[in-house]
């Protein structure tokens, strides 16, 4: 019997202390960005820009596509300019910046000033569901530049 008290004891020691690390350690030390989060690599490493990805996902994932272009259209005119304004800077870096950005990015959620303003402004562009690999492997296809691709009529 004082067997398993003492074993209880000790259990109940190594759970209590358990907890308390998990409460006072920082969730800081656990977030890191991968070579897939929050951004997939093949968005850090493509040549395409912002427009001919874009192009692409309107062919390859058309739901997606569309239902980015809803969500983007149900937001106010600033902020769907801020979301591509920050679309663009983000395809204006190198490989090592966008790294450094989805670093940041998986590590302090008040980094991205557009996600306080749409949770989802970058969903078409970082989505890990498949979306950014079929866009990606063909976005050099399309031409550079091609504003007209974010001017989609929404159908209300």
């Amino acid at each position: 019997m004082n067997r398993i008290r003492w074993t209880m004891r000790v259990l109940l020691l190594i759970i209590t202390a358990s907890a308390a690390t998990a409460l006072l350690v920082s969730p800081r030390v656990f977030a890191d960005a991968t070579d897939e989060y929050p951004i997939p690599s093949k968005q850090i490493e493509t040549q395409c820009d912002a427009e001919q990805y874009l192009a692409a996902v309107r062919d390859t994932s058309p739901i997606y596509f569309e239902r980015y272009m809803l969500d983007k259209s149900n937001r106010p005119l600033d902020v769907q300019q801020m979301a591509e304004d920050r679309v663009h800077w983000f395809y204006s870096l190198d490989a090592a910046g966008r790294r450094q950005y989805s670093e940041d990015t998986a590590t302090d959620i008040y980094y991205e000033q557009v996600a306080t303003r749409w949770g989802n402004w970058a969903k078409v562009f970082f989505n890990n569901k498949g979306v950014v690999a079929k866009a990606a492997a063909v976005c050099l296809n399309y031409p550079r530049g091609d504003l007209s691709v974010w001017d989609w009529p929404v159908a209300r």
